[in-house]
């Protein structure tokens, strides 16, 4: 699925706009229809009436939504599918059934005005959705009644999926737990990362030695993700700053020019255990503005006619691009600007559709959650959009983001850090070294004031100064964010006394020793073993008396 794109680079404040969205028509009104005494109009009251029930989950219902998705959804007949078709059409049949969660979890968090959650995160390792998603509803009976009955076994079908190539290791399975747990919590969160097309490979045993294959896990669907095509951000890249001075005298920046890329949303929904919450995960797919070049490939330049889509899909087709040469460290900078930029635009958007929304209260309704130092851009475009798009004060725009900010440490060697070097973030980020720049000088001004001129300047600075002057992305998390926290205890003091030493001294002098603390994620491995091992989850449950065991 693709999207073209309606942005133009020489424009500024383009930001927060969906491409489908009304708001792009600026002035102009929406005509609405007459309502009938609730939020629907007249003409849909009898659709809405035939949505306002579940769908039923007993077996022979379950059986009806497999056949009627195997026919009309995956054109198979009933003579001619696979298992991987079955799977595919069991996946849509519960698919139904998380949409439903889904769609009543987030009008209630709208009803309720709640403080919402956003978790940035370049990686997540989610596993297979299906039998988690069946476990977490608490529909492993009728659904394995229901496919005995059509003489298939849930296992075979769990075997067709293909796990999904989102993350790594420790820091994306970390993510993927909180976001399992947050939503068995009940909590209003949600996570913004990238829909990369290929993991970093695939393991193959040929002739008795491992060898590497791409892993394009998205080659047959997936059929629990939703495309969001009417969710599509603009992200702009290289260009030029233009200051001038508006019609109150007050100094404004204009980002412009560049390239624009189109960062499209697939939504996956994260169901709780033993809840009826359902939180989502948004992936970013990268487009290109310009989908094609008719000129070039008229006069037969035909790889020139395709070059904006090709480079646009490089931001989202590998996980972790290696970053061994110039162009590697560019890409994966460009890749992590991506996803922040559109994850700010889209959790900003939510913020100000509410009614009479005021900035002063950004804190009480946003917390951005940083893990690693992958989305630590985010203090500076957070930044960015506040005051170049929103027209916010330097001042209160500084104290928001202070508040809505935190930051995950995963990395206890100072030198394993994010560095970038200034020369390539000016090239591709300009506004945004400004912005850092300024953060920097307020800061040193304030640390000048507290320990005069030292050692403690150099280390504390978010400038790294050498033959190559290079921005640390941990310092600005840490500068730009509420609190910062280790992923285990003993990690946590490490934090503290080897690799932010200087840091912790400062909070400690500031009267904030709270500052850095330990969070370690939930009890999602508990649900694992439910999944992996029924015999032994049966037997916990009989001697500790319930299932309480998998959530607390």
């Amino acid at each position: 699925m693709t999207t073209s794109g309606v942005w133009d680079a020489a424009a500024d404040r383009i930001e927060m706009k969906r491409k489908s969205s009304f708001t792009l028509l600026d002035q102009t009104e929406r005509p609405m229809p007459a309502a009938t005494g609730d939020e629907h109009p007249a003409q849909m009251e009898k659709l809405w009436k035939l949505m306002s029930t579940y769908q039923p989950n007993d077996p022979e219902s379950i059986q009806k939504a497999f056949a009627r998705h195997l026919e009309y959804s995956l054109a198979c007949t009933r003579f001619n599918f696979t298992m991987q078709d079955a799977y595919r059409a069991a996946g849509l049949v519960l698919r139904d059934r998380l949409l439903e969660s889904l769609n009543d979890t987030t009008a209630y968090y709208r009803e309720q005005d709640v403080k919402r959650g956003y978790y940035l995160s370049a990686e997540y390792l989610i596993g297979r959705h299906m039998q988690n998603a069946i476990a977490n509803l608490d529909l492993e009976k009728p659904f394995k009644d229901a496919f005995m009955g059509l003489g298939m076994q849930l296992e075979e079908l769990f075997a067709e999926e293909v796990d999904p190539a989102l993350g790594n290791g420790g820091l994306g399975r970390l993510a993927a737990c909180f976001l399992d747990s947050m939503a068995t919590m009940s909590l209003p969160c949600w996570g913004y990362g990238i829909r990369y097309s290929y993991g970093m490979f695939k393991q193959c045993i040929e002739n008795g030695r491992q060898v590497e294959r791409p892993d394009f896990w998205i080659g047959d669907g997936c059929p629990f993700e939703i495309p969001r095509p009417d969710i599509t951000y603009p992200v702009r890249l290289y260009g030029r700053v233009e200051e001038a001075v508006d019609e109150k005298g007050n100094f404004v920046a204009r980002w412009v020019g560049g390239e624009i890329m189109q960062a499209m949303a697939y939504d996956n929904p994260i169901p709780g255990f033993d809840t009826y919450n359902t939180n989502n995960l948004r992936l970013w797919r990268a487009l290109p503005a310009k989908e094609f070049d008719l000129d070039a490939y008229s006069s037969a330049n035909f790889t020139q006619a395709v070059d904006q889509r090709r480079k646009a899909e490089d931001l989202s087709a590998v996980l972790y691009p290696n970053d061994a040469t110039y162009e590697g460290k560019e890409l994966r900078l460009r890749q992590q600007y991506f996803f922040v930029c559109a994850s700010l635009q889209d959790l900003l958007r939510a913020f100000i559709k509410r009614p009479n929304y005021k900035w002063s209260e950004l804190p009480e309704k946003v917390s951005v959650q940083m893990n690693d130092t992958h989305p630590t851009i985010t203090v500076a475009e957070m930044m960015r959009l506040l005051v170049d798009v929103q027209g916010v004060g330097w001042d209160e725009a500084w104290q928001l983001t202070k508040k809505c900010c935190n930051y995950t440490n995963h990395t206890v060697m100072p030198e394993a850090l994010e560095k970038w070097p200034v020369e390539m973030m000016e090239r591709i980020l300009p506004r945004h070294v400004q912005i850092i720049g300024e953060i920097n000088r307020r800061w040193i001004n304030e640390l000048l004031e507290m320990y005069g001129d030292g050692p403690m300047i150099e280390k504390l600075s978010i400038f790294e100064e050498g033959d190559e002057k290079k921005i640390r992305m941990g310092n600005l998390a840490i500068v730009g964010s509420n609190k910062v926290n280790g992923v285990a205890a003993i990690h946590t003091e490490i934090i503290k006394k080897e690799t932010f030493p200087e840091y912790y001294r400062w909070a400690c002098d500031k009267g904030e020793p709270d500052k850095i603390v330990n969070m370690t994620n939930g009890v999602t491995q508990r649900r694992w073993v439910h999944c992996a091992n029924p015999g032994l989850s049966a037997i916990f449950t009989k001697y500790l008396g319930s299932q309480k065991w998998l959530t607390d």
